[in-house]
């Protein structure tokens, strides 16, 4: 029952509605600058940005129940708002008041239908990599995508119309080193001084000694997620639920292990920045193991026809060699329940980090490394270092942890055990790519375990793994996998469809290897593969 008071300011806000002839009214210069949805079956998930500040954000759903908004900013531009006890598989029509006047026009969003709801059919679209400036260059080459190339991909996979998108990793590319602004241009003092200086200029500096969300460190990271993201997303996706899964560069840092510097586990600064970050930009993680809104575990239910197991592998990874994991320990007790247990015609496995493949990056589920012919004992392998060589597990990775490919097995061994459809996709390296697990280090797999790198959209030359760290990714030594769609370094995303009895994923690709190429980000080719 809602109160006097919210009825009759409900009934106001429809009259002025009705009677003035338009949809919404713009108080002032008051603009929308993004919206990122989420959904579960009973709840919807809302995050926002506004060009002004406002004491008071509210939300009326389909014209009756009025929800307030929480504050995020001190500014009061930033808002969330959570629904809960929702009907499941229901269009909720959204209307947004600022200090009680409509500012946005009217969208619509559905919740997911109930998991022990018989469904017949989901489709999703998943991506990787996203983040980075508008058409960031330095030394000569374009690390980032523009944002046109990149919203064209997203405008090729929302006309397909998914019920849902999953972004998987690496939303913000501002790696830290430790410091209070991005070292950038590690390997010249020249670049370092004078790039490292225009971003200090250009967005602030961090203070470390402080809190995340305080006054300095919350506007240095409004600046750079209102690029980054809101930018970015704008309100593409305000009618499309969508989920973001964090991995290293989510955290301000490249899983950099290095003798003068390891970046992970992630620190208390790290921890914070990607929180804030996280609240001030990201759309809310709705179902999670202990059901309240969260960011790094959680699963994504469709009826009875999907259910996506979604992992951070970053902020909650540790070192202790056999006993390292990527995942925490608790969090993947209730992932091997899940997996075990979901009645679901169709499960995945999505964790950050990629499943089935390595660029001979340091925190990876394999010890690959890249290394010169012949090379032995303990190899760092740096990014940009200009090393020549290619993926051998005959050296050494420095400071790699064998607990990481341990619980690696525990998870497959699971995977491969479900009698029903299983399969994995996963993001981070830069490439599109599909295989056929066959066996895992001593596990024969009961069930082949088909695994996907869903394409990145924002890399470019110098963020390929051919150019990053001089190999392209490949199946790890330890694994024995039968290639389905052979590694590209192309942009592009992963359309899965599932119905009751097959799952089809569609690898689109967009282009943009080299950007004197001319490629927009439209389709350039695309193939179907059953899962």
């Amino acid at each position: 029952m809602y109160s006097r008071r919210t009825f009759l300011k409900i009934s106001a806000v429809l009259s002025a509605l009705v009677a003035g002839g338009f949809l919404f009214k713009n108080s002032g210069n008051q603009k929308v600058k993004h919206i990122l949805s989420s959904a579960s079956h009973e709840r919807l998930g809302i995050s926002l940005s506004l060009s002004e500040s406002t004491s008071k954000l509210e939300l009326i759903l389909d014209q009756k129940s009025l929800i307030k908004g929480k504050k995020i900013d001190k500014e009061g531009k930033h808002w969330q708002f959570i629904s809960n006890k929702l009907v499941s598989d229901r269009s909720y029509q959204l209307q947004l008041l600022s200090e009680d006047e409509p500012i946005y026009k009217t969208w619509k969003i559905k919740t997911f239908p109930d998991p022990e709801a018989e469904t017949q059919m989901v489709s999703i679209m998943s991506f990787t990599c996203p983040g980075g400036g508008d058409a960031f260059r330095a030394s000569g080459r374009e690390f980032f995508k523009p944002f046109s190339f990149r919203q064209n991909i997203f405008k090729e996979g929302l006309a397909k119309n998914p019920d849902f998108a999953i972004s998987i990793g690496d939303h913000v590319y501002w790696d830290l080193r430790g410091e209070s602004s991005p070292p950038v241009g590690r390997n010249s003092k020249l670049i370092k001084f004078f790039l490292g200086g225009y971003l200090r200029l250009r967005y602030g500096a961090f203070n470390r000694l402080e809190s995340a969300d305080s006054e300095t460190n919350e506007s240095v990271l409004k600046k750079i997620g209102n690029e980054q993201i809101a930018s970015l997303y704008g309100t593409r996706f305000k009618s499309t639920p969508i989920f973001f899964i964090p991995d290293d560069h989510d955290y301000f840092e490249n899983d950099d292990a290095e003798e003068e510097i390891v970046t992970f586990p992630a620190d208390k600064f790290s921890k914070g920045a990607f929180k804030k970050m996280a609240d001030l930009f990201y759309p809310p993680l709705l179902d999670t193991p202990d059901g309240k809104p969260g960011r790094s575990i959680g699963r994504i239910r469709y009826g009875n026809v999907f259910e996506g197991l979604i992992a951070d592998c970053a902020g909650n990874m540790t070192l202790g060699n056999k006993d390292a994991v990527l995942i925490s320990k608790q969090d993947e007790e209730w992932l091997l329940s899940r997996i075990e247990k979901s009645k679901a015609k169709h499960l995945a496995f999505i964790p950050s980090h990629p499943f089935g493949y390595t660029a001979g990056k340091w925190r990876e589920w394999y010890p690959d490394v890249v290394a010169e012919e012949g090379a032995s004992g303990t190899v760092v392998n740096e990014l940009l270092s200009g090393r020549k060589g290619s993926l051998t597990t005959k050296a050494n990775k420095y400071l790699w942890q064998e607990g990481w490919f341990l619980q690696h097995q525990r998870l497959i061994k699971s995977i491969s055990e479900r009698k029903t459809s299983r399969f994995i996709f996963s993001g981070d390296i830069h490439a599109i790519a599909a295989a056929s697990i066959i066996k895992s280090g001593e596990i024969e797999l009961e069930n082949r375990v088909k695994t996907f790198l869903v394409g990145p959209v924002s890399s470019s030359t110098g963020t390929w793994p051919s150019f990053a760290r001089g190999i392209t990714a490949e199946n790890p030594d330890d694994l024995v996998c039968e290639s389905i769609y052979s590694v590209k370094e192309e942009n592009g995303f992963t359309f899965f469809r599932m119905e009751n009895d097959q799952a089809l994923a569609e690898i689109v690709s967009c282009g943009g290897h080299n950007p004197d190429n001319g490629e927009s980000g439209k389709i350039v080719s695309k193939e179907s593969i059953y899962i």
